[in-house]
């Protein structure tokens, strides 16, 4: 989790005596209302004291009534526009309603006329790592920290920033920083555990999560970040416990079966039958039937094989893991939208940007970039409404849709020139019907391309205990060629690694004729 932005600020003691001053008082005892008719009666009395105006907004924008608070900081910028606060607190509100672009205009205003002002680095940082500009986001919060070297929340977002860029060391290195000036910060204890365990560092992962749970020892996520830590030391007896916990404080969280599905896969791994059982049992009493539960009883083989993944279990799945999930998979190595990106480069040549593309099962967007060159119009589907959120920050997408994505391409015939299916095919059992569904939904000529896991053996497909589907590559040529499509290429690649080993998979690329 990242900490928000810095909120606008006021530059103005409190005295006492008519409406200026009572307006104030109102503020401090957190009568905002109040303060807002006691403001603007001292406004009519003096329009030309921009404090006044100042301190109007900062009521307005705590009621949030931004489109006011905006005003009011504008006219206090207009009236006194070397004030580097008026500027900064229009940023503030321009973040807080959406506009990015506007709030990084009114923060550089205020770092003209204020090099060392660290909340408008701090707010720009935030901007562009919401966005997904993880360096730049990385130089602004290493400048809030210039400017004052004691800015724990700078130094905790700096640390989540190069953990996101996959700088490990020195991502923990940030946040021990940021420990060591507010020990008290729960969201860096958990950020940093959560950095030691992709780095492999269990242990110091289990000790970090510990003190987290000392201060709060209800925090439902906390407990789940220990279950993983317990997970990577082989302590599955642990990690059920806090799995089940994290369970209990929130009944209906997603989060937490995820990790319980994590922590059955591993016990039946290891062939700790009677720890499944219990496991299994106090999932459904404290949860009931969930779609999580479901699908983890049918990885297991406790219940028929499905022909896919409920809509259900994965929109749960991806909404759950929404927020950390390119922290996650990064430092898994995937390798699939670097693979596809070089697939349309081989197939299509240099980027034209003339083609109509649908990025299927999107995600967070991560092959965006990867497509976004040969794109005309770049859509993006997905069931996950968390995941769509997150893709939406990249701003490389023309249209984001929530969606089964068999009935999406149905209902699209013609439509686009590529389809790309990255890390979706591995929530569906039998191909040859969402093949099929993809071929309605590509032009002649046009290109699906699409990642799967493999497996070897005499069956088409098997859903693993994780609770994804691994596919013969024989099975995956066949059924391109009965959906109508046109093998081009299979290619074997490694599509991750986990616990350290890879996963192996192909890249397989069909043409409609």
């Amino acid at each position: 989790m990242i900490w928000r932005k810095e909120k606008s600020m006021s530059d103005i003691s409190i005295g006492v005596g008519g409406p200026a001053d009572q307006g104030r008082m109102a503020m401090d005892a957190g009568n905002h209302a109040e303060a807002v008719a006691l403001l603007r009666e001292a406004i009519l009395d003096d329009p030309g004291d921009a404090t006044l105006r100042a301190d109007l907004g900062v009521a307005l924008e705590t009621l949030e009534d931004y489109d006011g608070a905006a005003q009011a900081y504008a006219a206090a910028a207009a009236l006194e526009p070397d004030n580097p606060i008026y500027h900064f607190n229009q940023g503030a509100v321009a973040q807080a309603q959406g506009r990015p672009h506007d709030a990084a205009g009114h923060y550089l205003n205020a770092l003209e006329r204020e090099p060392l002002f660290a909340e408008a680095y701090y707010n720009l940082g935030t901007l562009f790592f919401d966005a997904g500009h993880l360096e730049i986001a990385a130089e602004h919060y290493g400048n809030a920290l210039k400017a004052r070297p004691d800015y724990a929340e700078a130094a905790s977002n700096l640390g989540l920033t190069l953990r996101r860029l996959g700088r490990q060391a020195e991502a923990v290195e940030q946040f021990q920083l940021a420990l060591r000036l507010r020990p008290d910060i729960i969201i860096t204890h958990s950020n940093l555990g959560l950095t030691l365990a992709e780095s492999g560092r269990y242990d110091e992962a289990i000790a970090c999560f510990g003190q987290a749970l000392a201060m709060d020892p209800n925090n439902s996520p906390l407990h789940i970040n220990i279950s993983l830590a317990w997970r990577g030391v082989g302590r599955l007896d642990m990690a059920a416990d806090a799995a089940l916990k994290a369970l209990r404080l929130a009944p209906d969280s997603a989060v937490a079966q995820v990790e319980l599905g994590a922590v059955a896969a591993n016990l039946r791994r290891t062939g700790d039958e009677a720890a499944l059982a219990t496991l299994l049992d106090t999932w459904r009493e404290i949860a009931g039937e969930t779609a999580q539960l479901q699908h983890t009883l049918a990885a297991l083989g406790q219940s028929p094989t499905p022909a896919r993944a409920g809509d259900a279990f994965v929109a749960q799945t991806f909404d759950a893991s929404a927020k950390r999930f390119d922290e996650m998979i990064g430092s898994l190595g995937y390798a699939v939208p670097e693979a596809v990106g070089a697939a349309l480069s081989r197939h299509l040549g240099a980027g034209k940007g003339d083609k109509d593309i649908l990025d299927a099962g999107c995600g967070t967007g991560l092959a965006a970039p990867h497509l976004a060159p040969h794109a005309r119009t770049l859509t993006g589907v997905d069931l996950s409404l968390s995941m769509l959120q997150q893709a939406l920050r990249r701003g490389l997408y023309s249209a984001l849709d929530q969606a089964e994505l068999g009935a999406y391409l149905i209902a699209r015939p013609a439509s686009f020139d590529v389809i790309s299916a990255s890390d979706v095919l591995c929530y569906f059992g039998d191909l040859e019907d969402i093949f099929r569904c993809a071929g309605n939904s590509l032009r002649p000529g046009g290109l699906l391309i699409g990642s799967v896991e493999t497996i070897a053996g005499d069956k088409p497909y098997v859903l693993h205990e994780g609770g994804r589907y691994a596919h013969d590559p024989a099975y995956v040529r066949d059924c391109l060629t009965a959906a109508g499509l046109t093998p081009v290429e299979l290619t074997s690649l490694v599509l991750r690694y986990e616990g350290g080993k890879p996963v192996q998979g192909l890249l397989a690329i069909a043409a409609k004729p």
